[in-house]
């Protein structure tokens, strides 16, 4: 059994498919919670300069972020000289930050802790708007992105949104920081699911992109999820099974829910 199966929820499946966030929910801790902070802190140590990024301009957003942060946690504020590095010690959400220029312009992406990328590069995409950083997604036509557009331009302070993916991985490594989305891999197949929120900061007026990561074995779901993955998995076209891992992970996603 899993948290979320958003393959199999009507709610979530029709992208962004996001729902209203009760703001008391906004993050999420479970039976992963030690090994990820673990893991988190390592990272942090070791990857500073692939898991955390910032612009100048993001200065602001940052320290409400932090505070935001340890306010809803109750947490004192870890020894870190910056304060997404403090934010990644504290919980185990990675958070993107996300400002407008100018009213009607595009959000960029001003800083991230990002300690379980999926398959992406946080230095490829920092300082880009929306239409760029999801220029790979081979479905993100035209009309979504105007829809994620406004999706974020219509996020409202104390009224936060989440929504939630899924992708099938031969590995169960939460740090998969390669752009190349043809690496080669082999290993027990897993669902990750990211449980994303959207949350509006009242004094910079940032968007908060929240993650936070599950990773399970594909041999946990229950009979009902893994009936509705392989009714997911079946229409898709060949540009998303190439984005999603390849002809091969997908074969072999299909054989395994059988």
């Amino acid at each position: 059994m899993i948290t979320y199966a958003p393959w199999a929820d009507p709610r979530l499946a029709r992208k962004p498919g996001t729902q209203p966030l009760d703001p008391a929910n906004w993050l999420e801790t479970g039976a992963d919670t030690a090994g990820q902070m673990a893991y988190r802190r390592e990272l942090i140590e070791t990857e500073r300069e692939v898991v955390l990024a910032a612009l100048p301009e993001s200065d602001g957003a940052q320290a409400e972020l932090r505070d935001g942060v340890a306010t809803h946690t109750g947490k004192a504020l870890p020894d870190d000289p910056s304060p997404l590095g403090q934010v990644g010690r504290m919980v185990q959400e990675d958070f993107c930050l996300l400002e407008q220029r100018a009213e009607g312009e595009e959000y960029r992406l001003t800083a991230a802790i990002l300690c379980f990328p999926s398959r992406w590069s946080l230095a490829e995409k920092l300082g880009h708007p929306l239409t760029h950083i999801h220029g790979p997604v081979p479905d993100y036509t035209d009309d979504l992105a105007k829809r994620v557009n406004r999706l974020f331009e219509g996020v409202q302070v104390g009224r936060p949104l989440w929504r939630a993916n899924w992708t099938v991985h031969p590995t169960d490594e939460l740090h998969q920081p390669s752009g190349d989305w043809r690496q080669a891999e082999d290993g027990p197949l897993h669902i990750r699911v990211e449980r994303q929120t959207f949350l509006r900061l009242p004094r910079s007026q940032a968007v908060v992109f929240g993650i936070r990561t599950y990773v399970d074995p594909l041999s946990a779901l229950t009979d009902a999820q893994a009936f509705a993955l392989r009714e997911a998995l079946g229409p898709l076209e060949a540009n998303e099974i190439e984005y999603r891992g390849g002809a091969d992970l997908h074969r072999a996603t299909l054989d395994a829910l059988r």
